[in-house]
């Protein structure tokens, strides 16, 4: 069974190689549950792994560039990384914030729940609130039946 270093670790080179049918298929639990705080359209809680996949996406669509910077073990299922979280738009954007992200790695080695903690909030609902745009009532809301 791999550490949760090593899971974490191989979803970040995983996703630097844009492979995320294998982040997918083996390293995210179907039911994973992804928290991003803020006020902006990709804050939020993120439910099973289809739709993390699709925030990362967003997150490549926006340019953004994610640097692991030091991950360390936190009891046997927990990794907690530092990355850095960067974009240079050509209209002039940026971002640029180092983060703290908590994973739990369930018993059999697969991503289950993740917290990610931002070090400037303000920064990065200023950035995703300029590079994306909610949709127009009704489309942006569920149907609440």
């Amino acid at each position: 069974m791999p550490t949760a270093i090593e899971v974490v670790t191989r979803m970040y080179e995983c996703f630097n190689k844009a492979d995320l049918d294998t982040i997918k298929k083996e390293i995210f639990h179907p039911n994973l549950v992804w928290n991003l705080p803020g006020r902006h359209p990709l804050a939020g809680q993120k439910r099973g792994a289809d739709e993390v996949l699709a925030f990362f996406h967003q997150l490549n669509k926006a340019g953004v560039i994610v640097d692991l910077v030091k991950i360390a073990a936190w009891g046997d299922d927990t990794a907690v990384e530092v990355h850095r979280g960067h974009a240079d738009l050509p209209n002039g954007l940026k971002l640029d914030g180092v983060n703290c992200t908590h994973y739990h790695v369930d018993n059999d080695g697969l991503i289950d729940k993740v917290q990610v903690y931002v070090s400037d909030q303000y920064a990065l609902d200023q950035f995703f609130n300029a590079v994306y745009q909610y949709a127009p009532i009704p489309q942006r809301l569920a149907d609440p039946s």
